[in-house]
């Protein structure tokens, strides 16, 4: 009976809990994150503000476990496109005659169609999250900056999870890409995302300044401009390695390492 108490006690806290994270991710949505408070989130949940605090310690904490959940919803929607685009390449490649070998110009990095396609699905389903894109923008610099070990660790943990499993999906769906390399290339699209929902976030001046004729080049379309940073980076990652001399180090071909560590002089 003590059992069954503890769990239904358990239960009611979980979801207690995911009352809050929900509520302050509909705030936030309604209002800029430094303009938000707990009291607010406490009000919208119509609990007291201290009864918050028994489950997130800051505001930080709280929107880390918020990023946490928005994350897995996109990670999940993410793995099933790509666990379709995956099953469609293999019915595709089955029934497609082997193509004549190209006359001129070399020919295609392998994967360089599904390439395109993981691009667009990374991107659209991005572009159609903005709220949670603008958080991540302060993920690093804002909400991991005050936040207890275990939250943190909890976090990343699960974070760790989801990169695992979808960039294994993003390696089968390329299967030129060597084994673990899934799991850094979305790593750097995360970099890429960051930066450039920085760049499309400015501030009311500089948003004024942009509408001027001359200052075209700076309004950037973040779901077209992160469609086409992510397929660059993925046509790099399909790309043969470079030699050494093609990286602008054509003297340190074919030396040693020790010939390497000498000073000059």
């Amino acid at each position: 009976m003590s059992s069954t108490r503890r769990a239904r006690k358990e239960e009611q806290k979980e979801e207690r809990r995911r009352i809050i994270i929900d509520a302050a991710w509909q705030l936030f949505q309604e209002t800029p994150y430094l303009e938000m408070t707990m009291a607010q989130v406490a009000e919208r949940t119509r609990l007291a503000k201290g009864t918050l605090y028994l489950y997130f310690t800051t505001k930080e904490e709280l929107f880390l476990a918020v990023v946490d959940q928005e994350l897995a919803k996109w990670f999940h929607e993410v793995d099933i496109r790509l666990t379709h685009l995956g099953a469609s390449q293999g019915e595709e490649a089955a029934a497609r005659p082997r193509p004549p070998r190209a006359r001129r110009g070399a020919p295609a990095a392998p994967g360089a169609d599904a390439a395109g396609s993981i691009a667009s699905i990374l991107s659209t389903t991005l572009a159609a999250r903005d709220a949670m894109t603008r958080l991540l923008s302060i993920l690093h610099s804002v909400l991991e900056q005050n936040v207890s070990y275990e939250a943190a660790l909890r976090f990343k943990l699960s974070l760790l999870a989801n990169v695992e499993r979808t960039g294994a999906l993003l390696e089968r769906c390329l299967p030129s890409l060597a084994p673990g390399q899934g799991g850094p290339i979305l790593i750097r699209m995360y970099a890429l995302l960051i930066g450039m929902r920085q760049v499309c976030d400015p501030s009311d001046v500089i948003r004024d300044i942009r509408s001027r004729p001359e200052m075209g080049l700076f309004r950037i379309n973040f779901g077209e401009e992160i469609r086409a940073s992510f397929a660059i980076l993925l046509s790099g990652a399909l790309a043969p390695p470079l030699a050494p001399e093609r990286l602008g180090a054509p003297a340190l071909h074919g030396m040693t390492s020790a010939e390497r560590r000498r000073p000059e002089g």
